[in-house]
């Protein structure tokens, strides 16, 4: 597994465009993938800490050449992609470890509405903590108990684009804290096959942080 860093320059046209239409980013991101070479289920995420420089991280079996997306949206004179080996980092998970992580979802649960069984999205920020909360087990972490937990929603966004003419609306949450390993290799897949619903638009990556960069880019 290859996990992938580079930077959105959101001064251009091009940048705003994949920013705002998750749809044209994951069509992008998969072009960055040769004919005949299956990149999996290639997951990603935007991180805006910086709004005019925002994060794009890329999580794929096989290193993608971003070079279209750095000259449709970055610094096309100055590349700002690094990927990194995220197996040699997987491989070094242990119980017990504690991290700082950082997860946009889209949370969601089944719900009766009139006589059919939908899929509707959590809309509180306490359904959307205890939603990830109750993953806890399946993921292979502890986040504490649920009164002193360590994980936190930083961020709340309802996402409106169009996919092949069709409007889509995308409930998501951003959360970030700490979380202590408990089993490693459920945690591996988590990290590398997503968390939740929607991973196609930019949900269900969770990266793991040591001294604010991401841990297995040093």
């Amino acid at each position: 597994m290859i996990l992938t860093r580079t930077y959105l320059n959101a001064r251009r046209q091009g940048a705003r465009k994949l920013l705002g239409n998750p749809q044209a980013m994951h069509a992008a991101i998969l072009s960055g993938f040769p004919p005949g070479l299956d990149p999996g289920r290639a997951l990603w995420r935007v991180d805006a800490h910086e709004p005019l420089c925002p994060a794009l991280y890329v999580v794929s079996e096989h290193r993608p050449d971003l070079t279209h997306l750095e000259e449709q949206g970055g610094w096309p004179t100055h590349s700002l992609t690094e990927s990194a080996d995220y197996d040699a980092f997987l491989g070094k998970l242990k119980a017990g470890q504690v991290w700082s992580f950082r997860l946009t979802a889209n949370p969601t649960h089944r719900a009766a509405i009139g006589n059919a069984s939908k899929i509707v999205a959590h809309v509180t920020v306490r359904q959307q903590r205890g939603w990830l909360l109750d993953r806890a087990d399946q993921i292979g972490v502890s986040f504490g108990d649920a009164e002193q937990s360590s994980a936190d929603v930083v961020g709340r966004e309802v996402r409106r684009f169009s996919r092949r003419g069709a409007p889509v609306t995308l409930g998501t949450a951003t959360y970030a804290g700490a979380l202590t390993v408990v089993d490693p290799e459920a945690l591996r897949v988590a990290l590398t096959t997503g968390i939740g619903r929607a991973k196609a638009y930019g949900c269900g990556l969770l990266t793991l942080l040591a001294n604010a960069r991401s841990a297995c880019c040093g």
